[in-house]
């Protein structure tokens, strides 16, 4: 996966399934990592998803236009607007 696969999915939604429970996370920002030893360089994805629901830093099977990815993501924000997940590829 590269930041270029997910650039074009921001403002989209991506579903993780719990159980019988479909939740939405919105791709809200691609942030680059410019000193990422990475091939093809490191990359961070911003997901935004209603306060309803807290979940986990855990790997979850995320669902969107191009397919199902196993991605580990972190809680690192909580605001009025809702709650913010991170994935990192470094």
């Amino acid at each position: 996966m590269t930041k270029s696969d997910f650039e074009q999915a921001v403002g989209t939604a991506f579903t993780i399934t719990i159980g019988e429970r479909s939740i939405a996370l919105e791709l809200t920002d691609v942030r680059a990592i410019p000193a990422s030893p990475r091939p093809g360089g490191g990359f961070s994805l911003l997901f935004r998803r209603p306060r309803d629901v807290a979940l986990p830093q855990a790997t979850y099977s995320l669902a969107g236009k191009g397919g199902a990815h196993d991605i580990f993501i972190v809680p690192v924000a909580a605001d009025a607007a809702g709650r913010l997940f991170e994935a990192v590829f470094n």
